[in-house]
């Protein structure tokens, strides 16, 4: 849901790398901050799952969540570039002394939460620091006797909750998205044509029987030419061109870290590749899809599917969606429609950033990201292409009011590609 503003005027494209900053000045993320944010979204969406599995209800699954995110906003003040697969005992026990100074109540429920974070991820396999560190945490994180509390005190949770002044989106209006009629000879050639088939492939086999990785769990600096040059395939087009007149050599080497990054959480996500005693393994549905091109095509669609949310929603509490996601889920869902959105200022914006407005210019970033991956083609005007038109229907249906016109409305491209 998307919070009303307390502003009379309210930026059109609104960032939620920027929700701390002064309302007065420009604050752009860095490039480390946007890397820790990318990462930590992963695994936000990975312990949802994990207490949705542990038979947590939509509300205290919520209110987790919500812990999680408020720990995460303090432990990054002591440490920006926080790996949180690996948590400092020292830091966690200053954001919980921290809390404890303002509001005894409250860190109850953070060394709680705190608690079953840690748990999913060593439970999970994705801990890459050592369990002498998990004894230490689980020492820091156990309750007090009682916690700041006298007996029988409930737990003052109202900052944890969601604020009840929201908008409806099912009331934002967005663009109809018009599917034309669709084949399995158009569906499975745009999906081979894609850079996330391609790219995705050839990091797959790049991995081959498997690559060593080192106590963190990342791959050794060495392998990072190799791994790198598999994402050799690009649908960046004309703003792709863009970006590179105007960044510096440091810049886009952060782009392709920020890229590798992200196919590598998308393989995660999809299941494609395991971890096994500090080594990367392509997994047997993995294995399968490099056998089998239908099954790739139909995992390419669960890749899409996460290259959607990860592009628009994330970050996003259920049910609430600040300007940032309602911009960009408008603005993908324009594309999927009749009347695309034209090109000429989202390139203006990367060709010029010094004199952009700011968050035009994160905009146009983060459509370029949709670009590469063939999300979008781009000419006169950024598209979605009909292939893909259902799958981005599909992802912002529960959100939103959707509407799809046009004949191939109504058709289930997993069953196209399957033969149903």
């Amino acid at each position: 849901m998307a919070k009303k503003s307390s502003k009379s005027k309210k930026s059109r494209f609104g960032n939620p790398a920027k929700a701390a900053a002064n309302t007065g000045g420009a604050h752009v993320a860095s490039l480390d901050e946007a890397r820790v944010k990318r990462s930590m979204e992963t695994l936000r969406r990975g312990f949802a799952l994990w207490l949705s599995g542990k038979h947590r209800g939509d509300q205290s699954i919520d209110i987790s969540l919500m812990i999680l995110d408020d720990f995460i906003g303090a432990y990054l003040i002591c440490d920006p570039q926080a790996d949180f697969r690996s948590l400092m005992p020292d830091a966690v026990d200053e954001v919980i002394e921290t809390a404890a100074s303002i509001n005894p109540q409250a860190t109850f429920a953070l060394r709680s939460g705190i608690r079953d974070f840690i748990e999913y991820l060593v439970e999970s396999a994705l801990w890459t620091g050592t369990m002498h560190e998990v004894m230490a945490l689980q020492e820091t994180l156990k309750q007090p006797e009682w916690p700041g509390l006298a007996p029988g005190t409930e737990l003052n949770l109202d900052s944890l909750r969601p604020d009840p002044d929201w908008l409806d989106p099912k009331e934002f209006e967005l663009s109809d998205i018009f599917v034309p009629e669709l084949s399995r000879e158009l569906v499975l050639g745009t999906v081979r044509a894609s850079p996330l088939w391609k790219n995705a492939e050839a990091l797959l086999m790049w991995i081959g029987g498997g690559k060593s990785l080192t106590a963190k769990s990342r791959i050794f600096k060495k392998d990072q030419p190799a791994a790198f040059a598999a994402l050799s395939h690009s649908g960046g087009g004309s703003l792709d061109v863009a970006r590179r007149s105007s960044a510096t050599a440091d810049e886009l080497e952060d782009d392709l870290i920020t890229r590798f990054n992200l196919y590598w959480g998308l393989l995660v996500e999809s299941g494609l590749i395991e971890f096994k005693n500090n080594r990367v393994l392509v997994s047997s549905k993995g294995a399968g899809c490099l056998a089998d091109a239908e099954r790739m095509a139909l995992a390419v669609g669960d890749l899409l599917d996460h290259f959607i949310f990860n592009s628009t929603l994330a970050g996003s509490e259920p049910g609430q969606l600040d300007d940032w996601h309602l911009d960009m889920t408008s603005f993908l869902v324009q594309c999927a429609s009749e009347t695309p959105p034209k090109a000429a200022m989202l390139i203006s914006a990367l060709e010029s950033p010094e004199t952009a407005h700011p968050d035009l210019l994160e905009m146009a970033k983060n459509v370029r990201l949709w670009a590469m991956e063939g999300l979008v083609t781009v000419d006169e005007r950024i598209e979605v292409p009909p292939a893909y038109r259902v799958d981005v229907a599909e992802m912002f249906k529960e959100d939103f009011t959707v509407k799809v016109i046009g004949p191939g409305a109504g058709t289930n491209t997993n069953d196209l590609l399957t033969g149903i």
